[in-house]
């Protein structure tokens, strides 16, 4: 007996009848491939929906956090705000004397008066503190390192995270000059950075390395642009230049900032 299915249909318009026998394996297919097809239809859904709702979740959160950020804005201000209340406060006991004052149109010409005049104390430390960094420079510009160490050098070697120094491409045995008047405290072989002089402003400290020789000895004072060294290549160099370096107060300073 052939595994067979018969399905006849009669056209309405004629009497004649058109069979088509299918056999049951490619019904039986057909069937697999529907459920399939239903089958992959549901979890593409399913993941559809899921990734829109992360989508939204998504948006939600953005947006809470773009709250929360002006939320902190509002707050840093009001708390720049009871800052200066509070210091007008103290002005107001002051100016009466810890007097209690009844009449109230005296203490708002009083709180008129002062309020422009406050300044945050925030606002006054960093001015005091930028106020003495530039006096100090001025007073002490023999000792700032703002000039170059090589004459009519090109920098070869920006300052970055890895290298935080600049190299200076120069021809063999050009002058090096101390950048500022100081003391040298080292002037000596330095591994990689070979022959290395080391001068001391107070507070910051310049290194020229790799040089062929030196000029200075350590524990001598030396005057800003006096010669200290001449260009090299010794170290792990390859090729005559000087490497400079700025530390202030120990930290690796981009000597760009000095020039």
């Amino acid at each position: 007996m052939k595994k067979l299915y018969t399905i006849q249909i009669i056209p309405e318009d004629s009497t004649k009848a058109k069979i088509y026998r299918i056999k049951r394996i490619w019904l039986k297919l057909f069937s697999w491939l529907v459920c399939v097809i239903a089958i992959l239809l549901c979890i593409f859904i399913w993941k559809f929906t899921e990734i829109n709702l992360q989508l939204a979740n998504s948006w939600k959160l953005k947006a809470d956090n773009e709250r929360l950020i002006k939320r902190h804005a509002e707050y840093e201000a009001a708390l720049t705000d009871l800052d200066s209340i509070y210091a007008i406060e103290i002005q107001i006991q002051n100016i009466l004397e810890t007097y209690l004052e009844n009449d109230s149109n005296k203490i708002h010409s009083i709180l008129e008066k002062n309020r422009l005049k406050h300044i945050s104390s925030k606002k006054v430390q960093l001015d005091s503190d930028f106020e003495a960094e530039i006096n100090l420079n001025r007073q002490n510009l023999d000792v700032f390192p703002n000039m170059l160490p090589v004459m009519g050098a090109v920098i070869s070697r920006g300052y970055s995270e890895e290298h935080k120094a600049l190299d200076f491409a120069a021809a063999m045995n050009e002058p090096v000059f101390a950048t500022a008047s100081g003391k040298v405290i080292f002037a000596s072989d330095k591994g990689e950075l070979g022959l290395v002089v080391e001068v001391d402003h107070g507070g910051i400290i310049t290194r020229y390395a790799h040089l062929a020789r030196f000029a200075a000895k350590k524990g001598a004072s030396v005057r800003k642009g006096e010669i200290i060294g001449f260009v090299g290549n010794t170290g792990n160099s390859d090729g005559a230049h000087l490497h400079y370096e700025i530390i202030f107060n120990g930290r690796s300073m981009n000597p760009e900032l000095f020039f």
